[in-house]
Formats: C-alpha cells, structure tokens, sequence
C-alpha cells in the first residue's frame, strides 16, 4: 500500500513537473531568448498552468468526494461550470489586463493590428475551455478510478474479516467444556458398558469431522447444517434421562437451499447449557421453517438454572451478530427474548435464491 502510495506521487510530481516545463521549452534550445523576453510572456504561461493545478486537486481532493460520490451530480456540473467562468475571467486578468497593456505603456512603437477576432475568440474561450475541461475530466477520472479501487480493497478486507471472524467462530463452536464433559460421559458409559457408548463417540466424531473438514466451503447445504444439529442434540441427549421434552423439528417445505455453515450452533449449545441441570425435566425447542426466500431458525428452553445468568453470552452473542453482520448484511433479524422461565432466540435469513 505504501509502495503504490509513494509511486502515485512521483506520478504526479513528474507530470506536472513537465506540463509546468512544456510552455518554456523553446528556451532550452534557445536560451538568450529568456533574457529579451517579456517578464509578462514568462509568468502567464507559469500562473495559467498554476490555476489548473489548483482546479486539478481542488476537485479531485474536494469537490468530486463531496458532491459526485454522494450523487449531488447537478450541483457538481454547475461548480465546474462555475470554475471556468473564474478561468476565463483569470485568463482575460493577466493576458488582456495585465500583459498587453504593460506592454503597450512600454512599447512606444506605432500600433500594430488588431488581431483577427476569430484567432481572438479561440485564444479568450475555445482553448481555455479545453484545458481546463482536460484537467477536469482527467482529475475526475482519476478520483473515480481510486474510489473504484477503493471500494475493492475495502470488499477484500471485508472478505478477510470474515474469514478471521469465520475461523475464530470455528474455534467457539465446540467450547473444551463441552468436549471434555462429553468425553467424561462416554469413559462413563463405557465403564457400565452401556451400548450408547460406541453411539456417543460416532457422533462427536461425526460433529468433528463436520467442523474441521466440510465448512471450508463459504456455503453447505442446509441439508447437512441439520445433520449436524441433530448430532449434536442427540449427543447430549444421550446424557440425560428423560429426554422426551427435547425436540427438534425441520419442515418438509423448506427445500435444501444453501446457507453459511456453524449458524445456529451456538444457540443450540446455549439452550443445553442453561436448559439442563440433571434434576428437573428439561424443555428444549428447536425450530427450522421456511419464509418467503428464506428461512426461520427458533430456539426456545425453560431456563433450569436462575443463577447460572447470560452475562456471559456476551461475548459468544458479539462474535454471531458480527458474522451475521459479514454473512447476511441487511438480510437478517435476529431477536432474543428472556423471561424469568424461558430463552428464546429468532432468526430470520434472507436467502435471495431464485
């Protein structure tokens, strides 16, 4: 970035370095000629090429991010229009005001003729209408050209954004907690040699491999997202006694579009963590249904552990509005309501699939 930035300026430095040169280079073959000159013949050619340089930055720097990036095109058209009022203005000061009558107080000889009005209405209008116009559009293509790249740059830090949030995500989607108390349950299974051992680890092999091997891709089938819920609800089902109140149900209607992988497991793992303390009987919810070119993900429990608060859903809940936010910008709502007796979360994704 610093290297393009300091190429830029040489860039710049170099062309208007040979357009400020450009007026002046019959002096370099003919130098004596620079000591007769007129001052006035040596200073316009410099104070003309001056006000462009100005009018060049001015829009480039001010006048094009203020107005044309914001749509105030008209406004903008009648500020150029404006600007090269002043230039004709600024050009009849110091040629027609200033040059030709310091000239003619010091300039004695007779009179010469006026020259030709048509060469007269092209020197005051028609020329100084195409160099500024050339500064202009080159200045307001060149801002256009950097908004362009700009916004390019801005979309692939946004695409490395999401791939740092995606992958930090991955890291909290299976907490070591819940690793290690489900790799607790299964020793303890496999001690009463309870036939539900060997199910338990196929299915924390089965969630793992769907975590570390298939999310690569930026979208899985809702199809195989449901795979892996319902692994990871019958994992910690298998540890509780009564499961019977804990439901997961996905409607037929709902097709197999595609959607981002890992969405919904955090509120399934919330669910079971403040849903579930090994007394009472738990009442976990979970929902997916269709709407209009989308879909609908519910997740309600009865909440069995008062002391055990949210406060430290923060965190968690931070890290999947902000995916959210990367994954689905304006396509999205989400809405949690917390009662002294139940949790719930709604979410709504747009899909936008034909």
């Amino acid at each position: 970035m610093k290297k393009r930035s300091s190429r830029a300026i040489w860039i710049h430095l170099i062309s208007w370095a040979i357009i400020f040169i450009l007026p002046y280079i019959n002096y370099i073959f003919e130098p004596e000629r620079f000591i007769s000159t007129n001052w006035g013949f040596i200073l316009i050619p410099f104070s003309l090429t001056f006000f462009l340089f100005v009018t060049f930055y001015f829009n480039l720097l001010f006048l094009a991010p203020k107005f044309l990036s914001k749509g105030r095109n008209f406004l903008f058209v009648v500020l150029i229009f404006l600007g090269l009022g002043v230039f004709f203005a600024y050009n009849h000061l110091l040629i027609y005001e200033l040059l030709l009558k310091t000239i003619a107080k010091i300039d004695q000889a007779p009179k010469r003729p006026e020259p030709d009005k048509n060469w007269q209405f092209f020197a005051r209008f028609i020329l100084p209408s195409i160099v500024y116009s050339l500064s202009v559009l080159v200045s307001t293509i060149l801002y256009l050209l950097n908004e362009r790249r700009r916004q390019s740059e801005s979309r692939q830090l946004m695409e490395l954004e999401k791939v740092a949030t995606e992958l930090s995500m991955l890291k909290l989607q299976i907490s070591p907690h819940f690793l290690f108390n489900t790799l607790n349950n299964i020793r303890w299974l496999v001690r009463k040699k309870s036939e539900n051992a060997e199910e338990s680890i196929l299915k924390l092999s089965e969630i793992l491999r769907y975590i570390i091997y298939e999310v690569d891709d930026t979208k899985v089938a809702l199809s195989r997202e449901v795979e892996h819920l319902r692994n990871y609800i019958e994992l910690q089902t298998l540890r509780i006694s009564d499961g019977t109140h804990i439901r997961f149900e996905v409607s037929d209607a709902i097709g197999n579009p595609l959607i981002e992988p890992l969405l919904f497991i955090h509120f399934v793992e919330n669910a079971f963590k403040y849903g579930i303390d090994g007394k009472n009987v738990p009442e976990i919810h979970f929902e997916i249904s269709p709407i209009e070119k989308g879909i609908k993900f519910t997740s309600k429990n009865k909440i069995l552990n008062p002391k055990n608060t949210l406060e430290n859903e923060g965190v968690g809940l931070a890290n999947i509005k902000r995916r959210l936010e990367l994954l689905y910008p304006g396509r999205y709502e989400l809405e949690i309501k917390s009662s002294e007796d139940y949790f719930e979360v709604l979410l709504n994704l747009h899909l936008n699939e034909n």
